[in-house]
């Protein structure tokens, strides 16, 4: 097995190069690949319909409603990072037959290299926001039920604007660093050489993770305690939201402690990096996986239009959080705000 190690000195333009190492398991990889390719596909197309529901909608129903636009920008995301690893970064790691057929185009600085990578990390900075963002939006429906969209009206475009700037705070070592490809079991992955030692992707993503999951906390106890004071509790969508909620948290949770790992501990315990490297694609693509998925379980209303269904039954207070209205009463406004979800 061929062993790479990167040169103690070298430029920003030296080229790279490396032998791929045999595979012996060529099928295991194979099946890999396979079943990582369809959940992930399966997430983009799942987000992609929704995205297209979502713009296709007449009236306001979900292009005039705050959330649903949060989670448009947060589902292109997720489209992206999906596609780049089935038919990039996943692609060139199990598919090992075209290691060395590939990766000598990559062995000096590529900008196909540079983007993937550079996107894939904006993209994950990008979700971690949007899901400050939603929980505060879903936050503002249960506690300010009659101000909600006058409010979102007024902040909507400045926070979309945020959401789109603050990624940048955990890509920009990597656009002035040196990208490359090294062998990864018998096919190869792209990594960095940080320009700036400190400011590791590791570390700026556990910074990140950090705040997201302490926000996300916050905007879920109050909501849950607004939950909790209502004359008129729904206590179905209080359990969904609990558990929807919770495993976002734990999702964020994971990914911050692996970056511990990453940012502090690496050095000391090159034995387990392989295993965490492997638990962090798991990771990344449960955030991506699980949104859609559970947006369009805990919608009926969505996924009624998402998949053309046929309604059997109309009943108002069962619609999602597209229909709530500042002119509604008080009780049927709550009932309508936790039906969205997403990771």
């Amino acid at each position: 097995m061929s062993k790479f190690t990167l040169p103690a000195n070298f430029s920003y333009d030296d080229p790279l190069p490396f032998t791929c190492n045999e595979n012996p398991n060529l099928p295991v990889s194979l099946a890999m690949y396979g079943i990582q390719a369809s959940y992930l596909i399966l997430g983009a197309a799942l987000n992609f319909l929704i995205v297209l529901t979502i713009f296709k909608s007449k009236g306001s129903t979900y292009r005039h409603n705050s959330f649903y636009i949060l989670y448009t920008a947060d589902a292109v995301m997720g489209i992206y990072i999906n596609l780049a690893e089935v038919f990039f970064g996943r692609l060139f790691i199990y598919i090992t037959p075209l290691c060395p057929i590939i990766s000598p185009y990559f062995f000096s600085p590529s900008v196909v290299t540079k983007f993937y990578y550079a996107a894939v990390h904006y993209s994950l900075g990008f979700k971690t926001f949007s899901q400050i963002f939603m929980s505060f939006n879903r936050m503002t429906c249960v506690i300010l039920p009659m101000k909600h969209q006058k409010l979102w009206r007024k902040i909507l475009t400045p926070v979309l604007v945020t959401l789109f700037i603050l990624p940048l705070g955990v890509i920009w070592n990597i656009l002035i660093s040196r990208v490359y490809i090294n062998p990864n079991g018998a096919g190869f992955s792209v990594n960095y050489k940080d320009t700036i030692p400190w400011a590791s992707i590791s570390l700026l993503h556990l910074i990140h993770c950090t705040i997201c999951f302490v926000l996300v906390i916050i905007f879920f106890s109050v909501t849950i305690f607004g939950l909790a004071t209502l004359k008129q509790r729904i206590k179905s969508a209080e359990r969904s939201l609990t558990i929807v909620t919770m495993i976002m948290a734990v999702q964020t949770m994971i990914f911050a402690f692996i970056q511990i790992y990453f940012a502090f501990l690496a050095v000391y315990t090159p034995s387990i990096r392989g295993i965490l490297l492997m638990t962090v694609s798991f990771v990344f693509d449960s955030m991506n996986v699980f949104g859609p998925i559970g947006l369009i379980v805990m919608s009926q209303q969505l996924r009624k239009d998402v998949f053309h269904l046929k309604s059997v039954e109309t009943q108002p207070s069962s619609r999602s959080i597209s229909t709530v209205s500042h002119h509604q009463p008080l009780s049927r406004a709550i009932s309508t705000v936790i039906a969205p979800i997403s990771s």
